[in-house]
């Protein structure tokens, strides 16, 4: 069929077959578009009678111009074939994006309101879907939703089931349109169409209601081994509760859910309008924070309730607030404590710190707006008792890491703002005054005179370079505390305001250990050269299998250092332990400021629970916050003129998998290949980027690369040891192609040969698929080299070196093949440095041109993308880097991912395509004994 033109319709590739045809993309060759073509199957159209119904309806709900209702162009026959002509849409469909634990609330709201509006225009018009699953529905990737196959429903009608239907087993794929007299599919059926009674826009509610339900979960509403068994399941069960399965979803979700799913469809929601209604206001209430999630029946799960009922009156508040602070602790049965949800917010809450005397909150939110280089977090002041709040700051550029003065009458925090530094605002509001042009994590002392912060950044997945300052807040010159470190960072005040607790290294004299070295020390103020002491903390936590995420500082940056308790202080801090990142606490010696016992977990969830903050309470006990936060890592791709190094557009996430690294594109920017874990193994996946389709190509992987034509893939399989494979994108047995081979790094233009890198200071190696075997090409005697890169030519490579911890270097150099007599490595003296070696850039990535390179930056604190023009013929570099695209924001992160490779650019002829985090979250609360 591709490459034909039927009537005007020159047809381009296939998109996707269902139960009722199989659609194409193709040329609208008069009006010079691109369409979406589905050729229905010769079966589904033998009925006139049929045929003319459909046409009817497809029409009528075409014509209602809606924008989440696909446009039908054209219902005709040519050659002999039944087709539609419809609007295309780039995308997939929401049976490929709702992921196995279902959707966040912010991206269910946002599909399921639009889905709603599509369903009430049209029923409005007169006009009932029948089918209406999520195969059904397709997101663009900017999030707006078009809903297919209006009308398609009744080619099936009055047709008989053949005899196996009843009995046939479910598969584990997207259900497809019944073909038996029962119309629609049967997982997202009515009750009244699984009986073959005469239906309604109700039953078009029921079916919308599976699908929001399958949003919510990841499951099927209703499921069985066979499809008589999914019908009595839809006729005679109940879906198992959402609190089961999704415990933070909204009470009033819910309820929305099971009145869309009741049997009886007088019971249901009558009108599509009031269902849209009903999400409307719910989508309002969960930005504005004053949403409650549902309570989860398990004892050390995370519990949501709203903290009070608003305060009538100051006294009420007052009174309320401090009831709140005298309550005693609480605890869930098994003696986990039961956490409190403070914020729900559907984007990225997260750094809560407690004032005090504990009735304030301040955190940084963006409320789940929509994450770009226009939005950012503000700093937010919270009342405990009442859950009244205020938004302190406004801008676009990130404001985090917030701290209150002793008296709770300021705050200072952390802006991204001109570059950078901490600033101090009023807890009432007001302008902010900066307080330093550099600095991080800042903190009051307990007199409230001083503010503590550290310079320098992350520079690596699991090391800190920073230095720590103390200076007056009422103004005056910075101090240094234990200027002899080699990296100070994350400091944090001793209850009494004598002693700073900090992350530190104090020598350097081996880089390639600093970060197993670095540990938290204790410091007097009043500085002194040796008076640091090492308290063994992080030593302690590594001996008991203790682990530390990607961001280094995610388990430091807000450790509380709690009063003294029988001459011993207690230190709470968050870690990974297993499966899960938890708030745990460590008690230390006033005698020798180190470990005096085993670390002990407060909380229990099975998530990710970070940054506490602490305050000691009145009447005893000690109210924490932390912030539980979701991670996801996922492919994206950002629309570019490559050759100009012009962006088109914003970033739209390509897979959904939440752990989906390293991705590799092909050149026409059709197809990519990325790495997923699976178990205790990485899996290589290979996707379509039109269709949405997806196929492994390898169960136990290393890296994976796609040649420029998209046609094959090569991959390191570690199994047995380090053996490189080959195989078509297009499906087949895998080839063998080097025996002792490592990560492939890049194919060469006509898939000939191959660059591959083993990091530790081994050379680049080039590998002929047909000889087996790997020649070094790119040496140096002192430090690593990696991910090199053919040019599109193949007369130049661009690679990255590693001096030091600190430095990565782009470099190319001119390619000679040394299988050839007489050719050895490539010689130092020949690289020519694209970038200055001042900092870290890296993974260099050409254009389809070969004219500009592009590389990941970390020259501005943030791991962004440049790319530097090169002159055609030397590839020097011509002129200034050009900034391509910033990633400055918290929510949505580069640099958050830890491990630079994971996010490492690939470069099409329309776009760049990266992994990139993405981290959501709230707050919550509980008292400790």
């Amino acid at each position: 069929m591709v490459g034909k033109t039927i009537a005007h319709y020159k047809i381009e590739e296939p998109l996707g077959e269902g139960g009722m045809g199989v659609v194409y993309k193709a040329r609208d060759t008069r009006l010079d578009r691109v369409i979406a073509i589905k050729f229905l199957h010769a079966g589904k159209v033998a009925d006139a009678e049929r045929k003319r119904r459909f046409v009817q309806e497809a029409k009528a709900a075409s014509a209602l111009n809606h924008p989440n209702i696909i446009t039908i162009y054209d219902i005709n026959q040519a050659d002999g074939a039944d087709f539609i002509a419809m609007e295309y849409v780039e995308g997939a469909t929401l049976d490929r994006l709702i992921p196995k634990n279902g959707m966040r609330l912010g991206e269910v709201l946002k599909y399921a309101i639009q889905i709603a509006a599509a369903l009430a225009r049209a029923h409005a018009a007169g006009i009932v879907h029948r089918d209406i699953k999520p195969a059904n529905i397709m997101a663009r990737p900017d999030g707006q939703v078009k809903v297919l196959d209006f009308g398609l429903a009744k080619l099936a009608e009055v047709m008989e089931a053949p005899p196996q239907a009843a009995t046939a087993t479910m598969r584990a794929e997207a259900p497809q349109t019944e073909e038996g007299a029962i119309l629609g599919t049967v997982a997202y059926m009515s009750p009244e169409q699984t009986e073959g009674k005469k239906v309604d826009a109700r039953s078009d509610i029921f079916s919308f209601g599976s699908v929001l339900y399958e949003m919510v979960t990841g499951r099927r509403a209703f499921e069985g081994q066979t499809k008589i068994s999914t019908l009595a399941a839809i006729l005679h069960k109940e879906p198992s509760a959402i609190r089961d399965i999704a415990a933070d979803a909204p009470r009033e979700l819910e309820r929305i859910i099971t009145r869309c799913l009741r049997k009886d469809p007088d019971r249901r929601f009558q009108h599509m309008d009031d269902v849209k209604v009903a999400l409307e206001e719910l989508k309002e209430e969960s930005e504005s924070g004053k949403l409650d999630a549902m309570p989860s029946p398990r004892p050390r799960a995370l519990v949501s309730a709203r903290l009070a009922v608003l305060a009538f009156a100051a006294v009420v508040v007052a009174a309320g607030a401090a009831w709140w602070l005298k309550r005693p602790p609480t605890t869930a049965p098994g003696g986990a404590p039961t956490l409190t949800r403070l914020t729900s917010d559907s984007g990225l809450t997260t750094d809560p710190t407690l004032s005090p005397d504990g009735m304030l909150l301040a955190y940084a939110s963006d409320r789940g707006e929509a994450s770009g280089p226009e939005s950012g977090l503000d700093i937010w002041v919270q009342q405990v008792a009442t859950g009244e709040r205020r938004r302190l700051t406004g801008n676009h550029a990130d404001e985090r890491e917030p701290a209150f003065s002793a008296d709770g009458s300021r705050i200072a925090y952390r802006s991204e703002q001109e570059g950078g530094g901490v600033y101090v605002i009023s807890t009432l509001g007001g302008e902010p005054r900066r307080f330093a042009r550099e600095g991080r994590t800042p903190r009051f002392s307990p007199g409230g005179e001083s503010i503590a912060y550290w310079t320098g950044g992350i520079i690596q997945q699991a090391l800190v370079q920073g230095k720590i300052y103390v200076a007056p807040i009422s103004g005056g010159q910075p101090r240094q505390i234990q200027p002899e470190f080699h990296s100070a960072a994350f400091p944090m005040w001793s209850p009494d305001g004598k002693r700073l607790l900090f992350l530190g290294v104090r020598d350097s004299a081996n880089p390639a250990t600093l970060a197993q070295e670095m540990d938290w020390w204790i410091a007097p103020l009043e500085g002194g050269r040796n008076s640091a002491v090492k308290t063994g903390v992080l030593p302690a936590l590594r001996r008991l299998k203790f682990t530390f995420g990607g961001f280094a500082g995610d388990w430091v940056t807000a450790a509380a250092w709690l009063p003294e308790r029988n001459g011993r202080s207690r230190i709470v801090f968050s870690a990974r332990s297993g499966d899960a990142h938890n708030i745990w606490q460590i008690p230390l010696s006033h005698e020798t400021w180190q470990t005096a016992g085993e670390p002990e977990r407060l909380t229990f969830g099975a998530g990710s629970e970070r940054l506490p903050s602490v305050v000691s309470l009145p009447g005893g006990g000690v109210r924490l916050v932390l912030a539980s936060l979701n991670e996801s890592l996922d492919i994206w791709d950002l629309p570019l003129d490559a050759n100009r190094g012009i962006v088109k557009g914003t970033p739209q996430r390509v897979t959904q998998e939440g752990a989906a690294t390293r991705p590799s594109v092909s050149l026409d920017g059709k197809k990519i290949v990325y790495r997923k874990p699976a178990a205790s193994k990485q899996t290589a996946w290979l996707r379509d980027l039109a269709s949405g389709k997806e196929a492994l190509l390898a169960d136990d992987t290393g890296n994976a690369r796609i040649s420029s034509d998209g046609g094959k893939v090569a991959y390191t399989s570690p199994a047995g040891g380090d053996h490189l494979y080959m195989v078509s994108s297009a499906g087949g047995d895998p080839e063998l192609i080097c025996d002792d081979c490592f990560l492939p790094t890049s194919w060469n233009r006509d898939g000939t040969r191959l660059l591959d890198e083993q990091v530790a200071g081994k050379p680049v190696g080039l590998v002929a698929p047909g000889r087996r075997k790997r020649i070094p090409i790119i040496q140096h005697s002192s430090y690593a080299l990696s991910a090199a890169r053919f040019s599109p030519d193949d007369r130049w490579i661009a690679f990255h070196a590693i001096p030091g911890p600190t430095i990565r270097q782009v470099f190319v150099v001119p390619f000679r093949d040394p299988s050839q007599p007489g050719v050895g490595p490539i010689e130092e003296k020949d690289w020519v440095p694209i970038t200055d070696g001042a900092g870290m850039e890296r993974y260099a990535a050409w254009s389809p041109d070969g004219n500009l390179l592009y590389f990941l930056s970390e020259r501005d604190g943030f791991r962004c993308l440049r790319a530097q023009r090169l002159d055609p013929a030397t590839k020097r570099p011509a002129g200034s880097p050009i900034e391509v695209y910033h990633f400055h924001n918290a929510r949505r992160s580069l640099l958050g991912a830890g491990d630079p490779v994971a996010v490492s650019p690939a470069i099409a002829v329309d776009k760049v395509v990266f992994g990139m985090l993405e981290t959501t979250g709230n707050i919550w609360m509980t008292t400790l004994p």
